[in-house]
């Protein structure tokens, strides 16, 4: 695809403001490839764990989409008036009335602009006009401060989104681990930071009884569905406890991962506003009182980072959870090893 000068430059300023919407299915392989092995409880799981990745990439990349369909609708429109100022020479045919004509000539026009549209939009000269159209527009609306805040408010809010999406694939499928496979309760609590941050409730009557008096499908969700994983160390510390991956461990352990848990922190907590905490913890050459700023680059890095924790967290989730040991835990490899 060949872009005049002046689109790549203005392509350059675009993406320096607004996140356009990239794919996730090559770095989403190892978890498709997944997905057949793992039980269907899990599975569904995993597969909202995906959707809800894409789903925040369209959300948080809403400001080009929008603009995007804007210039195509513009040049649709161009298409459309021409041909149907054509169609007034498309002649009435016998016992045909106005309307049955004036219907049959928006047909003909509107065949011809959606054929004509589609042609234009793969050409080299189509995308260029509608690729340019897209940036001198958003680029244009950039230049109020309205604007200006909504495209750093949507990067953030993805920010949120994306390590809440990861929090919910690690809280629920643990949960529902523990619920499968009581026995590996003592793996976790043998762990000394996992016994200090999960340890279990003091039960009474009352609370046994709601629970029907029988705890052995239960020890997930009695584990679990109290404690908080918004915070890494305790969503590191209940992976590792119970995953035996050195592939996820180098993951949650990446300045990367770290980032992402402290920006959200920042954002759900103080609006984004940088306070001492957050230099402290992070090192960022910033200001007490600065607004957090996540360049549409940095999105795409922490919701990349996010989706490998995601699948070195399922491949070594699988080991636990099928039966075949022979399956591999690293994400890259999750076929069975084949047997002589």
């Amino acid at each position: 695809m060949a872009l005049t000068p002046e689109t790549h430059l203005s392509i350059d300023e675009l993406t320096k403001r607004f996140l356009v919407p990239f794919s996730i299915e090559d770095d989403a392989t190892a978890i498709r490839d997944c997905l057949p092995l793992l039980p269907l409880p899990f599975r569904g799981i995993a597969e909202t764990f995906i959707d809800r990745l894409r789903a925040t990439i369209q959300t948080t990349a809403a400001p080009f989409l929008l603009a995007n369909q804007a210039a195509h609708d513009k040049q649709f429109q161009r298409f459309s008036m021409a041909e149907r100022i054509r169609a007034r020479s498309i002649d009435e045919e016998p016992n045909e009335t106005e309307d049955e004509l004036e219907a049959r000539r928006n047909q003909a026009a509107r065949v011809i602009a959606n054929s004509k549209m589609d042609v234009f939009s793969k050409s080299e000269e189509g995308i260029d006009s509608l690729v340019a159209e897209t940036a001198r527009f958003l680029l244009h609306l950039h230049n109020t401060p309205e604007i200006q805040s909504v495209a750093r408010e949507t990067l953030l809010q993805g920010t949120v989104a994306t390590w809440s999406t990861l929090e919910m694939l690690v809280g629920d499928e643990l949960t529902l681990l523990l619920d499968s496979r009581p026995d590996l309760v003592t793996k976790l609590l043998s762990d000394e930071n996992a016994r200090r941050k999960f340890e279990l409730p003091k039960l009474n009557v009352d609370y046994l009884a709601s629970r029907g008096f029988d705890l052995s499908k239960q020890m997930g969700r009695i584990l679990f569905e109290d404690r908080d994983l918004s915070s890494l160390p305790t969503l590191k510390c209940a992976c590792e406890a119970l995953i035996d991956s050195s592939c996820l461990r180098q993951k949650l352990a990446a300045p990367t991962a770290w980032r992402l848990n402290q920006n959200r922190h920042l954002i759900v907590h103080r609006r984004g506003i940088v306070d001492e905490e957050y230099l402290r913890k992070t090192g960022a050459e910033l200001s007490v009182g600065d607004q957090l700023i996540v360049s549409p680059t940095e999105f795409e890095e922490l919701l990349l980072h996010a989706l490998s924790i995601g699948s070195e967290f399922l491949a070594g989730l699988a080991s636990l959870v099928l039966p075949n040991p022979s399956i591999k835990t690293d994400a890259a490899r999750f076929k069975p090893v084949s047997r002589p």
